[in-house]
């Protein structure tokens, strides 16, 4: 299958922020950006959106389809 793959954590780094920033951030909770960056879940919309927008970048910038 095709897994979803995602650049959240080149993008929170981008910011120099640690994953309690981006929670913080985003209202998003560290345990599911960590699961997230590393590859063990993927989000729903509602979490992608969170994340994206507290990024400021858009929802395809941060998750994207693998090969």
């Amino acid at each position: 299958g095709v897994e979803v793959e995602n650049a959240v954590e080149r993008y929170r780094k981008r910011q120099g922020w640690t994953q309690s920033d981006l929670a913080r951030m985003s209202g998003v909770p560290v345990s599911t950006i960590n699961e997230i960056e590393r590859g063990k879940r993927t989000p729903g919309v509602d979490i992608a959106l969170k994340l994206s927008a507290a990024l400021g970048v858009i929802v395809n910038d941060l998750f994207f389809l693998g090969d």
